[in-house]
């Protein structure tokens, strides 16, 4: 029973080493590449891609670019220029999603988004109100088509005016008309205004000197405001539909619609973070694959060489003894969208992870080497020939060992995550230090009062 429990946590020691490896391996990359904030781009654009949108954005963004080109704005720098288009790239190639949207590249131009940028590709987190209040003034300033047809409230309205007038402008009939009073004939009538302009109601703006459709008023509730921009935008459009299932007709007031509008974004944030967790998963299993076919960390040439290894195996619980003591680090990709990397500590972490893993005695280097015996000799003698006797003995060398039981079982528990065997490690050896607990001890009769100690 001790022999297995020591190959057991000897196993689980080299699970855990490796486990840590892959995770700081992926959160430096993921800190370089500035993953996390190319998957928040990438999770903006399937909020807000919308075709039947682009025409009207792409037209506003090249009226505000006219514009800026007559102020004395400084140009872009070349080499931010390359790495905005290389994340771009990255983004809409190398990550499955919707189209470039231009609604969601004129949000991340917004100030309040801009603000938030760490880095050559964009913010790694975004508050729901600094998003909420970006779209807003967003779509504010884009051109959308006005139509000039009434809305049903105010056809309905001007209908019944309408009538109202014709019926007080008819002629009376001659039968029923009342003779005049001599005042009355006396007194001149006043001039008749033809086509006077209504005055208009308070509050209301007055329209451009040139005609055309007038401007919001200052007086406008934010909600009005809000609910005629989402009528203003094209019937067709997938993203006018969802802003009015949200901003619907039981919104009281402004703060009702942010309060959903911010709900909105949260549920499509949590959306975000499960597809983050489920790529950095993909990137650190396969990262485990790799360690385990460079290491050669064959899990059952391990559990062989430490039942035969008395010294090795007592070696090795004494590492895992210590390695226990110290929680490892949390992942940033365990977390929310709101943490970001550290490189420079995943680095620390990665380095003694594979200083420890290295010094465990258990013949764990890097490094690749062909195998003795090999199939198919004429097939790899004509590659030989072609690639060079270094390369294909590499080549060799990675297809046995990805071809091994004993990797892929190590690269499939490596993959589970630090935490998992760092709890697994700490219970076995608990349970190795315990061992049985002492039987209660009795003294012998007579010898003093019938109390039972423990030795």
């Amino acid at each position: 029973m001790g022999t297995t429990l020591d190959i057991a946590i000897g196993l689980v020691s080299v699970f855990f080493l490796l486990s840590v490896l892959s995770s700081a391996i992926y959160e430096a990359l993921a800190g370089v590449f500035r993953l996390r904030a190319l998957n928040l781009a990438q999770s903006i654009e399937i909020m807000l891609a919308d075709r039947a949108l682009d025409p009207h954005v792409l037209r506003s963004l090249a009226a505000a670019r006219d514009a800026a080109a007559h102020g004395a704005a400084p140009s872009e720098p070349i080499a931010t220029r390359v790495l905005r288009r290389a994340a771009d790239l990255v983004r809409v190639r190398l990550m499955p999603g919707p189209h470039p949207s231009p609604l969601a590249d004129a949000l991340r131009q917004h100030p309040l988004i801009k603000d938030l940028k760490y880095g050559w590709v964009g913010p790694s987190y975004i508050p729901s109100h600094a998003f909420v209040a970006a779209l807003i003034d967003t779509l504010r300033h884009i051109d959308w088509p006005r139509s000039d047809a009434p809305s049903p409230p105010q056809a309905v309205a001007a209908a019944s005016l309408a009538q109202a007038g014709a019926a007080a402008s008819a002629p009376a009939p001659a039968g029923d008309a009342a003779p005049a009073s001599p005042e009355s004939a006396a007194e001149p009538s006043p001039p008749a205004i033809a086509d006077a302009p209504a005055p208009p109601p308070a509050g209301a703006a007055a329209a451009p000197p040139g005609g055309g459709a007038a401007l919001p008023s200052c007086d406008e509730a934010p909600l009005d405001e809000l609910k005629g921009i989402i009528e203003r935008m094209p019937r067709e459009s997938d993203l006018r539909r969802a802003l009015a299932t949200i901003v619907d007709s039981t919104v009281r007031d402004m703060r009702e619609a942010n309060i959903r509008l911010e709900r909105w974004f949260n549920d499509a944030m949590d959306r975000a973070a499960g597809r983050y967790k489920r790529r950095a998963q993909l990137i650190i299993s396969a990262t485990a694959l790799v360690l385990c076919i460079g290491f050669n960390a064959d899990s059952i040439k391990l559990a062989g060489a430490l039942s035969r290894d008395a010294v090795v195996r007592a070696h090795l619980i004494a590492a895992a003894q210590e390695m226990a003591k110290t929680a490892p680090r949390a992942a940033p990709h365990e977390g929310g969208l709101d943490q970001d990397e550290d490189v420079m500590a995943a680095l620390a972490q990665g380095g003694s992870a594979h200083g420890k893993l290295t010094g465990l005695d258990l013949k764990i280097a890097w490094g690749v080497q062909a195998p003795e015996q090999t199939s198919a000799p004429r097939l790899w003698s004509a590659l030989s020939a072609i690639l060079g006797q270094a390369i294909v003995a590499w080549i060799r060398g990675v297809l046995d060992r990805l071809l091994s039981p004993g990797i892929l079982i190590t690269a499939a528990a490596a993959s589970l995550g630090a935490p998992f065997w760092f709890d697994l490690l700490n219970k076995l050896v608990n349970l190795r230090t315990v061992g049985k607990s002492p039987e209660p001890y009795e003294p012998p009769k007579g010898a003093g009062p019938d109390t039972s100690v423990n030795r």
